[in-house]
């Protein structure tokens, strides 16, 4: 046994003191009486021992009843177990003396009494020791039980006699069973202790406030941390609080806590139904505490409080993020719409504005991502700054979106046309300097949409038109951009459906030889129209491929139609076709060309593509190697609309082309014109000094025609000669633009 625990048993004796004081003298006057009675010196010599072995036992239970520091205890034992042991000695001899001599039979059957009651009373209680019941036996059942058989007559004797030898025997084994089990039940107490000891060390020691509370939620034990947390001094465990009337009194709590009295209410519905429940408390210096308690089986709960500031602060960081544009800086997509539905809640008026940036993909193209990124920030940085009343946010790539208090047509126009001030203006990154332009939409609250979705789309709607005008451009919704859209989307949809299907047709446009007046080119347009409505403009035919990736479909459908009318021609006549930029940047395009001309039998050198300079600035660096393999299988590449758009000499020098087609923007009433007149030669001279071939497109009246053959193109092509035809009309077609052409030579000639 642990020496605790034989210190334990050793205090214990204490509680015997009394019974002991009390019996302990009658029992050894009760032996001196008998010893006396039967005139015996042996019976009185075991009476002396009884009384001296009573009072070692009373002298021991006395010393720990009121333990001083220096009491040993040890030594009480010793003088416990040996005053014991003397008692046990002594009564046996006062019965074995009684027994032994002529007595009367009443003095004789009160003293075997005495001698088997103090057997079962001191074994029966668990707390004799091993040492003492074993002396026993032989102490006091073995001479009682010798007696007996020897003294009283037979078969009484006997049978008692040997009654009490098995008595003796089983209060033996009785008193070590129940020292046995005392001592487990000690142990077993004593670890209890240590474990409760253990878990209260570690529920002090613990950083997260814990509260222990019974099924009645009064607060059983609390840890420093909880104290610390709420402000409170340690509980009174005489007289513990609830939890509730705790929280009540919290100096931290108290003015902060606002929603106390709801979370009690919540807290008492949920403990009457025995489930687990969190809560937010607030304290006076506005840190939050996060609260979860949960029931105990058997009754009872533990609650846990932890300061979850941090956390909180964190959590509306985070959320700050989310609607924080990481480049810019600026509000994005999530926070823009949050505050347009609060201000549409609010029912303000306002202008809602997309800004989309021109020429920003070239950017990301010739300087890289990193450099698109210092642009789309300083972009960012003057819309924001453009007006300080103005909401500015990036709603994604190069797209902002801006909230304006504006309450009229012509002050959200003002504005948008400030935003595009700001946004044209050169920004020199180290020895770049970059200049990007920029499209506007706007739209108006609550004229233009009452809602969130319907706004925007309104706005992107305007943009859209805006976008459809080259250079910087602002547009104002109205109705009316909401029904094209709607014919667009429809037309869309047809549009892919007959792409599909095969069901584009091909009109053929004669080009005229100056030099010959003969046709020796047909371009081949692409055409398509719906069974009884209004045909789809060759431009959006070409714009809704592209959008939808089926440009690749569109030029093959073509291909097939055209190379097969031009192969059954003479030798003469070449096939022109136009090519998209993204068809034209695929690594398969060039293959799939050469095929399409295999089957229908027509040579490559009798093919030419246009390609337009917008589409060429936009993938030059893609296009490229297919326009050289092209160009080495003897395929001719022109380029397209040359001085419609942003024309770049460089680029017109870097290109491996053969052709360059003259926009008819440039010729269109160049006659009537010096100035005009004088671009279009300066456009043709460009191209005589490149030995390109030069094609002028959209000749309208002779005056054009005659002025392109004055600055010396090679081709021409108009409505002056003849328009585009379908394939039966080729012949006539031919014809007309034949004569047209030697109309003019003859007038020549003749003046």
């Amino acid at each position: 046994m642990p020496a605790s625990l034989q210190a334990e048993l050793t205090r214990d004796l204490g509680s015997f003191f009394l019974p002991l004081a009390l019996a302990g003298p009658v029992a050894a006057m009760l032996a001196i009486a008998t010893a006396l009675t039967v005139q015996s010196l042996p019976a009185l010599f075991f009476a002396g021992l009884v009384l001296a072995g009573i009072a070692f036992v009373i002298f021991a239970c006395h010393a720990v009843r009121e333990p001083g520091p220096d009491i040993d205890l040890g030594e009480v034992e010793s003088r416990f177990v040996l005053g014991s042991i003397i008692v046990t000695v002594g009564l046996g001899g006062i019965v074995f003396a009684v027994l032994s001599r002529p007595s009367p039979f009443v003095v004789q059957a009160v003293v075997v009494m005495l001698g088997l009651a103090v057997l079962g009373t001191a074994n029966g209680t668990g707390q004799v020791r091993p040492l003492i019941a074993l002396v026993q036996f032989p102490a006091i059942s073995l001479p009682i039980g010798v007696a007996l058989i020897r003294f009283w007559p037979a078969p009484w004797g006997v049978g008692a006699g040997v009654g009490v030898l098995v008595f003796g025997l089983l209060c033996v084994s009785m008193a070590r069973s129940g020292y046995a089990a005392h001592t487990e039940l000690m142990l077993a107490r004593e670890a209890q202790a240590a474990e409760r000891q253990r878990l209260e060390t570690a529920v002090q020691t613990l950083s997260q406030a814990i509260t222990i509370l019974d099924a009645a939620t009064k607060v059983v034990a609390m840890n420093s941390s909880a104290m610390a947390l709420l402000g409170v001094e340690p509980i009174d465990p005489a007289n513990p609080p609830t939890f509730a009337e705790m929280l009540a009194d919290a100096p931290n709590l108290q003015t902060a806590a606002t929603n106390r009295a709801e979370f009690l209410g919540h807290a008492t519905m949920l403990v009457d139904m025995r489930q687990p429940f969190n809560a937010a408390l607030h304290l006076n210096d506005n840190r939050v505490v996060d609260l979860e308690c949960q029931p105990v089986p058997g009754g009872g709960w533990v609650t846990v409080m932890r300061d979850s500031t941090g956390e909180h602060n964190a959590i509306a960081e985070l959320n700050r993020e989310i609607r924080r544009c990481p480049v810019t800086g600026l509000p994005n997509r999530r926070a823009f719409m949050e505050e347009l539905d609060q201000r549409l809640l609010r029912g303000s008026t306002f202008a809602l504005m997309i800004v989309d940036l021109d020429g920003f993909k070239q950017v990301n193209d010739r300087y890289g991502h990193a450099m698109g990124d210092r642009v789309i920030t300083r972009v960012g940085f003057r819309l924001r700054t453009a007006d300080p009343s103005l909401f500015a946010s990036r709603m994604g790539g190069d797209e902002f979106a801006i909230l304006a208090e504006s309450d009229d047509e012509e002050g959200a126009l003002a504005l948008a046309r400030l935003l595009i001030d700001a946004v044209d203006q050169p920004a020199r990154f180290g020895d770049a300097e970059i200049q990007v332009g920029a499209a506007v939409g706007v739209a108006l609250s609550p004229t233009n949409g009452i809602a969130g979705e319907e706004l925007l789309r309104a706005a992107d709607l305007a943009l859209l038109s805006a976008k459809g005008h080259p250079g910087s451009h602002i547009c104002l919704f109205t109705p009316e951009l909401k029904l094209l859209s709607a014919r667009n989307a429809g037309v869309d949809s047809r549009v892919r459906s007959a792409l599909r299907a095969g069901n584009i047709d091909v009109a053929y446009q004669p080009l005229i030889d100056l030099e010959s007046g003969r046709v020796v080119a047909l371009e081949a347009l692409a055409r398509w129209q719906p069974d009884g409505g209004e045909a789809v403009a060759p431009a959006e035919l070409v714009r809704i491929a592209e959008a939808r990736g089926l440009v690749g479909t569109l030029r093959r459908l073509v291909l097939e139609q055209a190379a097969a009318v031009i192969a059954a021609m003479p030798q003469t006549m070449n096939l022109w076709i136009n090519a998209s930029v993204h068809d034209l940047r695929l690594p398969g395009m060039v293959d799939e060309v050469l095929a399409e001309l295999e089957n229908a039998g027509l040579p490559p050198h009798r093919l030419a593509l246009e390609v337009t300079e917008t589409a060429l600035m936009t993938d030059e660096d893609a296009c490229r190697s297919n326009i050289e393999r092209l160009i080495k299988l003897g395929v001719g590449v022109a380029m397209d609309d040359f001085g419609a758009g942003f024309s770049s000499l460089d680029r017109l020098r870097r290109l491996p082309i053969n052709a360059l087609k003259i926009s008819g923007s440039l010729l269109s009433g160049a006659p009537g014109q010096a100035a005009a007149a004088d671009i279009f030669r300066v456009a043709a001279s460009l191209g005589h000094s490149m030995d390109l071939m030069l094609v002028a497109e959209g000749v309208e009246s002779r005056e054009e025609l005659e002025l392109a053959r004055a600055a010396g193109i090679h081709r021409v092509q108009g409505f002056a000669l003849s328009p585009p035809v379908p394939a039966n009309r080729i012949p006539e077609a031919i014809a007309n633009a034949e004569a047209a052409a030697n109309a003019g030579l003859r007038l020549r000639a003749a003046s």
